[in-house]
């Protein structure tokens, strides 16, 4: 008799032994079929689904609860539609989850093409993913690039919302009523994107004292050589093709060994002792959005998070809790 365990097993194996048909390609620009009755169809689909609507940018409100969590139980056969792909993607990651079973990158950007194939652009789903992207090693350059992709999308959204009006459901009937043109106005609005949130908050401001680094935002590369300034965003990777150190105005100086890949994900990790120190006396020392240890650990949230996320473990605190959620993808 098999284990529970071994039953989970024995069924991701099955589920993923299914042939969809091919892996459906993600168009580079604003999604073509993406129309005014499409995204009413979205609407409506997101509502199976644990996530906000696309109009949200906010996170899971409860800290350290894998969204996975929440989901109705996995099936093992699935549709081969857009719908029945993206429904084994989510039931997969359900199950590895379920095994303590890490992510990969091939396993990720799957889940994130089946959201695009469904045409479902969902802020909660592309910031769950970047949470586990941002554990991989080497960093998952083609997931960061379609996160991008797939945040822009919805920044698109909404911008075009934002001169239509946004999409409602009538009180009355419950019809789900999109504004004439929602689509067409973002689509406009798609070249002047960026990835919301994801693009402004939770980034890192350093510099170049010694050698150079490759910065490597939306696809493009950027060398960046002594004396000049750069952003680290949470979609960025930073390489160091030879050793190399960085500054941060408030830690100092940052050695980087030769090979190294940066991202938001493992900048913490570059920190000395004494650095790790004086941020864990900032992140003790917050007292809410006004104070200056706050202001301080928020623009260095990369290399305060781990520090923050085990404070609220051991003392619980909306200072951390806000933290928290602004780096995972409010």
């Amino acid at each position: 008799m098999l284990s529970h365990e071994q039953e989970m097993a024995r069924d991701l194996e099955q589920m993923m032994a299914q042939d969809l048909g091919p892996v459906p390609a993600v168009t580079p620009g604003f999604p073509a079929r993406l129309d005014d009755a499409a995204l009413a169809t979205m609407v409506e689909l997101r509502e199976g689904f644990a996530f906000s609507a696309f109009f949200s940018e906010r996170e899971w409100s409860q800290a350290f609860n894998d969204l996975m969590e929440h989901q109705r139980m996995p099936r093992t056969h699935h549709a081969a539609t857009p719908l029945g792909r993206l429904e084994r993607e989510v039931d997969a990651h359900y199950l590895r989850w379920s095994l303590h079973t890490q992510e990969s990158a091939a396993t990720l950007l799957a889940l994130l093409n089946a959201a695009e194939a469904a045409l479902l652009y969902d802020w909660e789903i592309a910031a769950h993913v970047w949470t586990h992207a941002r554990e991989l090693e080497p960093a998952p350059v083609a997931v960061l690039e379609g996160l991008d992709h797939y945040f822009r999308v919805i920044r698109a959204l909404h911008i075009g919302a934002a001169i239509t009006g946004p999409v409602m459901r009538d009180k009355k009937t419950g019809v789900i009523e999109v504004p004439p043109g929602l689509a067409a106005a973002a689509a406009h609005g798609f070249p002047d994107a960026d990835a919301g949130s994801f693009d402004s908050e939770g980034a890192l401001a350093l510099s170049v004292l010694r050698g150079r680094v490759v910065l490597l935002h939306r696809g493009v590369e950027q060398v960046v050589t002594a004396g000049e300034e750069f952003f680290l965003r949470r979609l960025d990777v930073v390489r160091v093709p030879a050793a190399a150190t960085l500054g941060h105005s408030v830690l100092g100086e940052i050695e980087v060994a030769a090979g190294s890949e940066i991202t938001a994900g493992n900048a913490s990790r570059l920190l000395l002792p004494g650095q790790r120190e004086l941020v864990a006396q900032l992140v003790a020392a917050m007292r809410g959005p006004g104070s200056d240890a706050y202001r301080s650990v928020e623009a260095m949230l990369p290399f305060a998070y781990p520090r923050i996320r085990a404070n609220y473990m051991d003392y619980p605190g909306e200072s951390s809790r806000m933290m928290m959620l602004k780096f995972d993808g409010e």
